[in-house]
């Protein structure tokens, strides 16, 4: 069967209006069925228009809750028995079961700046760095969090943030940055150490004294007297270096761009690059419990080694979104994060390539 043709309402245009031309005259066309029909719907409008002001019970909406995987996460850590992750917009999350689910944590005040780095000083402190050098300090596990410092005129943005359970703990970041709290991270001072302007991407330590940082363009750099003087290394790289891992107080990896990693077996002074299968960038590590090294990067790229460094094998080649951080929950997986958000994967017994 042909379907029936739709009858359209022709349109004109006069004198600046918009009018409905119906049938070929302009004079209206009256029935008493048509009449009755108006007073119908005069009669509904006037009962709604009425109805409207009744009062009514208000409807239960359910609160928004903002969840990981919505937005980019930028650094995870575990704090006591809670895992902690930090992204964009200022936002922290805490969950209480490894991971399975997230509670956005309490963040005073919000400041809405990408949050990029969080980390554990001990069962229940922890710390997150992010723009405008934003740092934020929580003494429960990562369940609330009040403002330690802020500068939003500079707009530097913090890095990395690394400390002895102790103290003192330091954040590097854009321009840089070097700041420092001795009182648990409730103040931060900057400091000057002599290494220009350059950005520092990563700050670890091993210790009370031995400490290294990297950054833009090669920088790298070591502390013998826990953070107070840094003695620029010599250059083993042209690239820049995003991050760093103390296997020990002598044995490091330094890792960055075109997936390059460097292995030193004696603080610093000397560096091997390793072979790793991949040109990808390399933005996250982590130590497993077992003591296999897993770092992750662009397009989703994980390369693993289980001999401390000396060699790794790919775990996934990448070719999707980027990782930024990797951790370890308390049941044993990994744990990414990056541009959508959270994943979880059960680490092999063994890697190979694939």
């Amino acid at each position: 069967m042909g379907s029936q043709p739709q009858t359209r309402l022709p349109v004109s245009r006069r004198q600046g209006r918009v009018e409905l031309e119906i049938g070929a005259s302009s004079e209206a066309q009256y029935s008493p069925s048509r009449t009755w029909l108006g007073l119908f719907l005069v009669g509904m409008l006037a009962v709604g228009s009425v109805a409207s002001f009744l009062p009514r019970p208000i409807p239960a909406v359910p609160p928004t809750r903002v969840q990981p995987q919505q937005m980019s996460i930028n650094g995870v850590t575990q704090v006591g028995t809670n895992l902690v992750a930090a992204g964009e917009l200022g936002h922290l999350f805490v969950s209480r079961d490894a991971g399975r689910q997230w509670d956005d944590a309490s963040v005073s005040p919000q400041r809405g700046s990408t949050l990029t780095q969080v980390f554990s000083a001990n069962q229940a402190l922890a710390l997150a760095v992010g723009h405008d050098g934003w740092i934020l300090r929580s003494e429960d596990a990562g369940q609330s969090w009040k403002e330690a410092s802020f500068d939003g005129e500079a707009g530097n943005a913090l890095m990395s943030v690394w400390g002895n359970p102790a103290g003192p703990f330091f954040a590097v970041g854009s321009f840089g940055s070097f700041v420092v709290s001795i009182d648990q991270g409730q103040t931060w001072q900057q400091r000057n150490i002599g290494l220009g302007d350059r950005h520092l991407y990563g700050v670890a330590g091993t210790g009370p004294d031995r400490m290294m940082l990297v950054g833009e363009s090669g920088l790298a750099a070591r502390s013998t007297d826990g953070g107070q003087n840094w003695t620029r290394l010599s250059g083993f790289y042209t690239g820049s270096l995003f991050g760093l891992i103390a296997l020990s107080g002598n044995d490091w990896l330094a890792y960055g761009m075109r997936g390059k990693v460097f292995r030193s077996s004696d603080f610093g002074q000397s560096w091997t690059p390793i072979e790793t299968g991949t040109e990808r960038a390399l933005y996250g590590a982590t130590l497993t419990r077992d003591g296999r090294v897993v770092l992750v990067g662009e397009g989703g790229v994980v390369i693993v080694s289980a001999d401390r460094g000396e060699s790794f094998q790919l775990l996934h080649a990448g070719g999707g979104p980027s990782f930024s951080s990797v951790g370890q929950t308390a049941d044993g997986r990994l744990i990414y994060t990056g541009q959508q958000g959270i994943a979880f994967e059960n680490i092999p017994l063994e890697t190979s390539n694939h």
